[in-house]
């Protein structure tokens, strides 16, 4: 980075790529201000899996060009966050034993635990890309935050772990290098997310956690303090746009811009008459809809993707345990109304979340778009072991200036 620190993110998300530069503040990344951000829309990502690494490389290079414009300083190293149906996550429990005379648990104690729960069997296209404790247990005495300094024989901890594609990876971190830039950490999404937009005290109570992205949707429940389970869905707000596009029988980005304009997710919300003029799919022919065929179409599709997900809410045994509602964010959550129709589905309290002590322009930290990228700025690594292992070959000190040539040739 060229300046001590500012840090740098970048969202391989459904299908755009987002980065945002920041600046820590206190040294921490408890607070920091956002300096700039760039997004671009790329064909090479579908559902946040690398399908063309060209076509990556160059959404990114374009996202990074904004942000370095806006916030006037330049990126190397990346934390990078990624998803995709590709990531799966388990709960698991390792323990060891205390064997010393004096008994008191030291931090290398409570490192050895962690990587003991870690141990899982793992197919040869699999790696481990985060694991997050969320109870330990000192003689059975559960419910301890912090072990270290107490005294005892037996220690024992539940964490949360995040396994991704190893091949999926691989391609993520070939195009970032491909483009200039050296990968920092992976970061799976939805745990940055969560801490950038769940309160410690909603996490406390017990909360849900909802993502609503283009052609991926990310569940994530905390109970206790902890993340208990996530849970990752191939559908999102794309799937609205398409049910637009056919229906009135125009392009994708028309429809895109119709949603975003008249889009309600509730019919109920309608407040009267409107007719609608937009052009066809050639681009020319003028066609008319009234507001309420348009609010039809989109409700249709919102209740099925809630439907969805509420289901699987449901199955996680833990929606009992959340009275603290649901926090929704995420692109397709700045459809208007939406949060209202997730109460409905949902049966509890729903409100749109906010990245939580950042500051920067307005456009950008209230835009629920770039709440996954900020979150994983500001993501609390707690050791080591919650780190991606993966070494990454940081790119050749030509390669930005290559690429600024070859799109100009």
């Amino acid at each position: 980075m060229g300046k001590s620190g500012i840090i740098a993110g970048l969202d391989i998300g459904s299908s755009q790529a987002v980065m945002v530069i920041a600046r820590q503040n206190n040294g921490g990344s408890e607070s920091i201000t956002i300096l700039g951000a760039g997004k671009a829309a790329c064909r090479g990502l579908k559902g946040g899996v690398v399908v063309n690494i060209p076509e990556t490389k160059l959404s990114i290079t374009r996202a990074a060009e904004e942000a370095e414009e806006q916030a006037k300083v330049t990126a190397q190293n990346l934390l990078v966050g990624i998803r995709g149906a590709h990531v799966e996550t388990y709960n698991h429990r390792g323990a060891i034993t205390i064997s010393r005379t004096d008994k008191e648990i030291t931090a290398e104690d409570v490192d050895n635990v962690i990587v003991n729960a870690k141990a899982i069997q793992l197919s040869s296209d699999r790696e481990i890309l985060h694991t997050v404790p969320q109870d330990f247990s000192v003689d059975k005495q559960a419910g301890v935050e912090d072990p270290v300094g107490m005294e005892g024989s037996h220690l024992s901890v539940d964490v949360h772990v995040a396994v991704a594609s190893s091949s999926h990876i691989g391609n993520i971190v070939k195009a970032i290098n491909a483009a200039g830039f050296n990968c920092d950490d992976l970061i799976y999404g939805t745990f940055g997310v969560g801490d950038c937009v769940v309160s410690d005290e909603e996490k406390d109570l017990g909360v849900a956690m909802l993502d609503l992205g283009g052609q991926t949707s990310n569940l994530a429940i905390y109970v206790d303090g902890s993340i208990r389970y996530t849970k990752e869905f191939p559908i999102g707000g794309e799937l609205i746009t398409k049910d637009l596009s056919f229906g009135l029988k125009t392009s994708f980005s028309t429809a895109e811009e119709i949603k975003e304009r008249y889009g309600l997710a509730k019919l109920a919300l309608l407040e009267g008459e409107e007719t609608v003029e937009y052009s066809g799919v050639d681009g020319r022919t003028r066609k008319s809809v009234s507001r309420k065929t348009i609010v039809e179409i989109i409700q249709s599709r919102v209740e099925e993707i809630l439907e969805i997900i509420n289901a699987e809410l449901q199955k996680s045994n833990y929606s009992e345990v959340i009275p603290g509602g649901v926090v929704l964010t995420g692109g397709c959550s700045k459809l208007n109304g939406i949060d209202k129709a997730a109460e409905s589905i949902f049966g509890m309290n729903v409100h749109l979340g906010a990245p939580l002590n950042v500051d920067g322009p307005t456009e950008i930290i209230t835009d629920p778009a770039y709440a996954t990228v900020i979150g994983i700025l500001k993501y609390r690594h707690i050791g080591e072991w919650s780190r991606s292992q993966r070494s990454t070959n940081p790119p050749s000190s030509v390669q930005k200036f290559k690429n600024w040539f070859d799109e100009l040739f």
